[in-house]
Order: C-alpha cells, then structure tokens, then sequence
C-alpha cells in the first residue's frame, strides 16, 4: 500500500479521498439510495468518486481491483460511523448536505447498545449484554445461553416439564436478539419485551410481545406460531416480519417479508401477503400494499430510514434510542424529510438534521428541548 501510494501525486490524492470519512459516509448514504441493478450503482460511484482522477497503477492493478480497495474503505468507513446525514425535503430535487455542528451538549449522548434484562419464571432478573456469554440459568429442561450477543434456550437431559416462562425486556437505548427453543429469532427494539414460554407446548408457540420485535419463524406446519400484542392475535406458521406496537405510534404495523401472516381483532381477519402492512387502529385493520419493507426493519440493520417523516415522527425514533425526552416548544414544523444515517452515530451527528428545519435546539441533561 505504502509503494501504491507513494508512487504518484494522484494516488496520494486518492488515497486521501478514500480515507477521508465524512466524505465516504456521504457516499455511502448516497449508495443506499441508487436505484436500478448493482452494476448500475456501482458504475455510478465509480464514476461519481473518482471523477477527473487519473489513478496510476502499480503491479497488475486493475478496475475490479481497485473496485475492491474502494470497497474495503467504505466498509470500514460503515463500522467506524461518522454519521454524516444524506437528507432530502419533499420540496427539494437535490440532497441537502448537512455539515454545521450540533451543540456541545449532544457530543457526550451516545447511541444505545446491545443489551437487555432477563425476567426468571421465577422473578428474578439477570442483566445481559453482547460481552457475556456461556450458561445462564437452568429453567425446566432448558439451558438459557447467552452466546455471541444473542439469547439462546437448548435443552438437555433433564426430563422436567413445567410451563415456566421467561420475559425478556429492553429499557430505552437497548436492543437484543433472542433464538427461541423452536429455533424462531426474534429481535427486540428499544422499549420492547417479550414474554415466551422456555419450551413451547405440543399445540402452538404463542409469545406476547410490546414495542417493536422483527421475527424469523422456524417452519412448523403442524405447531402454528401466535404473537399477541395490544389485543391482536397474529398467526403464522414460518415467515419473516416486524411488529411495531409502540403505545404512541398512530396504529400498531405488522409488515411482512416472507411467508403469510393472519391478524385477529375481535371478530376481524386479514392475511397479508410478502410486501403488504396490516395497519391496527382502534378496531379496524388496514392492509397497505407496496410497502418498503426495508424501512420498516431499518432498525433491525442498524440504521434510522425516515421517508417522507415529519419531526415529531422522527424524534420517537430518537427518544427511545438515545434515551431522551422530547420537549417542543412552539410551533413545530410540518415538512417531511426523508434520509439515513447509521445508528452508531452519536446524538450530535443525528440533530444535523434539525439544521434542515432552521429548528433551534438545546439539550439539558437527558432532555431534548425543541422550539419551533
């Protein structure tokens, strides 16, 4: 790398490019929203990055590889998360580069982290985080693992079978995977919980569940899998799909990814099918089609996706993530916005986008204050 490098002015200029990281998030949010094949995205930022640059080659350099070494920087660009926002208004045909810096007070909030706390059968709580692993407990004739950041129940020879049941929650800045011992994962976003038996019955798998929890259901035709949630019964039998059932969303979201999903309310049923959402709203249930399903399980991939959002929409998102209570004072603007940014961004690099917005903004402790 050092004799590529130093072989030209050009490849310093490059290589200063591609280790610029503001610059490479801004091409990166770019990417995520190139339309059309992957070669198609990939000729444009090759065209757009290394526009009026003459690249000189060393050894038996070529296109693909240098491809390659633009791909590696990008990714690690992504770990590293500058957080740099691609945002764009309705009113707008062109991105709106946000650069002026948040407030000083944003800096020290950081994003929220892989962990959760385990409620026992029999009460007793254990606190968990992506850095612990091996044995937890023994419920019945379940083993409760903690391994490689994930909640998992496998059994062992004990022959015990009790009903006993677990909880898993997770306050606001939380998120935590859990692998059921049907073998179905389940993801819990930020104030979320699950309630789950630790070996399901010879009938169904039902689970209970509030917040938001993305799903990926083992296949069993004979033991169909129910989520209860906010009194909807939601049926199926090997699918993947997300619940939003946050109690200050207008309706509670079931969208579907794969499979078939079957929502009860009261004396109301709906199958929805790949691409559509079940909307609940007081007693009716909606079904949207052509939803993006990648926004509504951004969460899950570690990014906040706003599409056509207003703020107030957007700072729930905030609230639970960072951990801070929204406060607005006077008039609140109505425009939308729509835009990524990764969830390892600190709060600083997430209220650039006020900057839109000409909103002014303060942050008082773990309090979020915005005046219209």
């Amino acid at each position: 790398m050092d004799n590529w490098v130093n072989a030209s002015a050009a490849n310093k200029q490059l290589f200063a490019t591609l280790t610029n990281n503001e610059d490479l998030q801004a091409k990166l949010n770019q990417l995520h929203e190139i339309e059309g094949t992957k070669e198609t995205a990939r000729k444009r930022v090759m065209e757009s990055l290394f526009a009026g640059t003459i690249v000189t080659p060393i050894g038996r350099s070529t296109t693909r590889s240098l491809w390659k070494t633009m791909a590696a920087a990008v990714a690690i660009t992504a770990v590293a998360g500058t957080g740099t926002w691609l945002l764009l208004k309705n009113n707008k045909t062109q991105p709106v580069a946000v650069v002026q810096p948040a407030g000083n007070n944003a800096a020290g909030i950081t994003p929220g982290a892989y962990k959760a706390q385990l409620v026992l059968d029999d009460g007793s709580t254990i606190v968990l985080d992506s850095a612990g692993s091996g044995k937890l407990a023994q419920q019945g004739n379940m083993q409760v693992m903690n391994r490689d950041g994930q909640l998992q129940y496998q059994p062992d020879a004990t022959t015990e079978k009790r009903s006993l049941y677990n909880t898993l929650k997770t306050a606001r800045g939380q998120m935590y995977p859990v692998k059921l011992s049907d073998g179905s994962a389940v993801w819990l976003n930020s104030s979320s919980s699950i309630r789950f038996p630790v070996a399901f019955n010879e009938q169904e798998r039902r689970v209970e569940i509030t917040g938001e929890a993305y799903f990926e259901v083992a296949h069993n035709d004979k033991k169909p899998f129910r989520v209860s949630v906010n009194g909807v019964d939601v049926q199926v039998v090997g699918t993947v799909f997300n619940i939003n059932s946050y109690n200050d969303e207008e309706a509670m979201r079931t969208t579907l990814l794969q499979g078939s999903v079957k929502l009860t309310k009261g004396r109301q049923q709906v199958m929805i099918k790949p691409g559509e959402q079940a909307a609940v709203h007081d007693n009716t249930i909606k079904v949207n089609t052509g939803v993006n399903v990648n926004k509504e399980i951004a969460w899950k991939n570690g990014l906040f996706y706003f599409k056509n959002e207003n703020l107030k929409a957007i700072m729930r998102q905030i609230s639970r993530w960072y951990d801070v209570d929204v406060v607005y004072e006077g008039k609140i603007s109505n425009d939308e916005i729509s835009g990524k940014i990764y969830r390892t961004a600190n709060l600083s690099e997430v209220l650039k986008l006020l900057n839109v917005l000409d909103v002014q903004y303060k942050i008082e402790g773990k309090k979020l204050i915005i005046k219209g």
